[in-house]
């Protein structure tokens, strides 16, 4: 007998973006009503006082608050929200997440660093038009996490504190950043990266994240639907050139790039320097997009009846 429809929210509260998806899935295909990225910046000064601000708190809820009139208008069957690296590392968190969670009425799963890996990973897996690769890379603004598949059954897991977030806030304040700030910075990464295993030989992966979209848009000199770059592919050599590029820039100037996502400006350098030394590490000379992302993971593992076959946007 066939499962019924069921129409449900996903809510994945992120350091740099909410992400808001609103589907409704019937059989095993899945149908999009809503999928959209709100910049909200709630990891802002996080890596430095290991605090969320309260000007910050107040906007983010204030945007919540917005998100969940979207929410009822839907009427799901389910809601499921989601904190990830910013809310793990702030000692107040609870400063945010339980006026959150009454906003929402519904709890809000604070996920550790793994459980984050194995959902992207479940997401990255089931929902991959090809053959899927030995790694995947999700990059947020309050961790890296790095799914090693080299044992499919059995994937290793890692989430590095690399957020483009807390890498700008912590290392990479200013822009254009001096010589040795840049050098620090990158030493600093590079020595976080030494967790990661080292292939012997080139290796293949996908990625997920903003920094995919701003690089895409920057590469073009346009802004591009994020939902359109499923398979793109980002080179490193190109990454290579658009941070010469952008690394003697003002933030103003930044801002004024043609294609720069309006929110990506003062975290661009930050994300692309942390991608650069992950792929690097990991024997990489491009990287896949996939916007299938943590979201997915969590309809995957909380809400699907059914495996998905076919996704309707």
């Amino acid at each position: 007998m066939p499962c019924p429809p069921i129409r449900a929210a996903v809510l994945d509260l992120g350091s740099n973006t909410f992400k808001l998806l609103l589907a409704e899935q019937s059989g095993s295909t899945l149908r999009l009503h809503h999928e959209k990225a709100y910049p909200v910046r709630l990891g802002q000064g996080v890596a430095l006082t290991g605090k969320i601000r309260p000007t910050t708190c107040l906007r983010a809820l204030r945007l919540l608050t917005r998100l969940q009139r979207r929410i009822l208008l839907f009427h799901p069957d389910k809601v499921f929200a989601v904190a990830t690296g910013t809310l793990r590392l702030a000692r107040n968190r609870q400063s945010f997440l339980l006026p959150a969670s009454r906003i929402l009425g519904h709890k809000i799963s604070l996920l550790t660093g793994h459980t984050e890996g194995r959902l992207i990973a479940l997401a990255a897996r089931q929902l991959s038009s090809t053959r899927s690769p030995r790694f995947h890379i999700d990059l947020g603004g309050g961790s890296l996490e790095v799914i090693d598949s080299r044992y499919p059954s059995r994937p290793t897991i890692f989430s590095l504190n690399l957020g483009c977030v807390a890498i700008r806030d912590s290392l990479l304040p200013h822009h254009p950043a001096s010589e040795k700030t840049w050098l620090h910075a990158t030493a600093r990464i590079q020595q976080s990266l030494k967790k990661l295993p080292r292939p012997l030989r080139s290796s293949h992966a996908s990625f997920s994240g903003g920094t995919g979209h701003a690089y895409a848009c920057l590469l073009q000199g346009k802004n591009i639907k994020a939902r359109r770059l499923d398979g793109f592919r980002l080179h490193l050599t190109k990454l290579d050139s658009l941070i010469n590029q952008i690394r003697p820039l003002t933030l103003s100037r930044l801002r004024r790039l043609p294609g720069m996502p309006a929110d990506r400006a003062s975290v661009a350098l930050s994300a692309f320097l942390v991608l650069r030394e992950a792929m690097v590490r990991l024997q990489l000379t491009s990287v896949q997009l996939t916007t299938h992302g943590l979201r997915y993971g969590v309809w995957l593992d909380q809400i699907a009846p059914v495996p998905l076959k076919k996704i309707i946007r």
